[in-house]
């Protein structure tokens, strides 16, 4: 288990390393597939996985996304709270 949280933090590291300056002209499908392709690097899924060995299960129950129409703010301000949530949880 710890070699693989080692294992971890250098990915994490590899990570942080990606970061860069952005455009005015961004690609959005491009910078979509560089991020599919960091997730299949660090095997995101598993890692995810095995962090949450061994605690509780959590289950988060959402209703349907824009109830009351288009999305707004609120809309978009609930679902980064929901998913901040969820991840510190998991």
């Amino acid at each position: 288990a710890f070699s693989f949280l080692l294992h971890f933090e250098a990915q994490r590291g590899k990570i942080m390393s990606r970061f860069q300056t952005v455009t005015d002209k961004i690609n959005f499908s491009e910078e979509e597939e560089k991020v599919l392709l960091m997730w299949q690097d660090i095997d995101a899924f598993q890692t995810s996985l095995k962090l949450s060995e061994g605690r509780p299960e959590y289950t988060f129950y959402d209703g349907p996304p824009f109830a009351t129409g288009l999305p707004h703010y609120g809309h978009i301000l609930a679902g980064t709270i929901k998913d901040t949530v969820t991840r510190f949880a998991h």
